[in-house]
């Protein structure tokens, strides 16, 4: 099935024409119809990221709605995964403090719970992003962007992000090919090491989470484009 949101390089400047040699007896679509049904398509996130992979040359005029459309997703899961961190950290210092104030040599309980206390704050720590992520977006979503827009399709699911009716883990159900940790390191123009250590999770969470809007502005997109839509517009006479 040809995917419809390849259309949208008809709203590119050019100077070849896609009205003509089409044949068949059905209407051909304009590009007027592809406009009309794209400011059907909600504005948002999804929509956003939609134009920035196949109508690149509009998409860039109204960048900045697509920065702050991403904003607003990242911002509530930074301070989440940061607040996870806090609380973890604290409730490490309040048992610490609580087996001081005992006085006495740490009972196998004691213990128990300061190991959990420990390995919930590693954990958190793992999962906390930067706090210089906002500064980093920008470049990370130019490189999820083009990564979207590269079209090689996941040699693991075969393009449809499932595995055995499960999500691919080898693409995180996106169904394009996973680039090396290398290369997006070089994308957000950061050092290899520092890549899988520190932007490896903001990047993959990223990705999916555009990937996902993406998909859902296109379905949209395909329902405006759907035949029972295109008959009921009125045709210039």
């Amino acid at each position: 099935m040809v995917d419809r949101r390849e259309m949208l390089a008809r709203l590119n400047p050019q100077t070849v024409r896609f009205d003509v040699g089409q044949g068949g007896g059905a209407p051909s679509l304009t590009t007027s119809d592809i406009a009309a049904a794209l400011g059907m398509v909600p504005a948002g996130l999804g929509r956003e990221v939609m134009e920035a992979v196949y109508l690149p040359d509009g998409a860039m005029r109204h960048r900045p709605k697509l920065a702050e459309a991403v904003l607003a997703i990242v911002r509530p899961e930074f301070t989440r995964r940061a607040r996870a961190l806090a609380e973890a950290e604290d409730d490490l210092s309040f048992s610490k403090e609580m087996v001081s104030l005992s006085r006495r040599n740490l009972s196998d309980a004691q213990r128990r719970i300061l190991r959990d206390r420990e390995a919930a704050v590693v954990l958190a720590r793992s999962h906390a992003w930067p706090k210089n992520t906002y500064q980093h977006l920008p470049r990370m979503v130019d490189a999820v962007v083009a990564e979207l827009a590269s079209g090689n399709r996941c040699p693991n699911c075969r393009g449809t992000g499932l595995v055995n009716e499960k999500g691919c883990p080898e693409c995180r159900c996106t169904g394009i090919e996973p680039l090396p940790d290398r290369r997006r390191a070089l994308a957000i123009d950061c050092d290899p090491s520092a890549y899988t250590k520190r932007w490896k999770g903001v990047f993959e969470w990223l990705l999916t989470e555009l990937h996902q809007e993406n998909e859902l502005a296109a379905r949209q997109l395909s329902r405006a484009l759907g035949a029972d839509w295109f008959h009921a517009q009125p045709r210039a006479a």
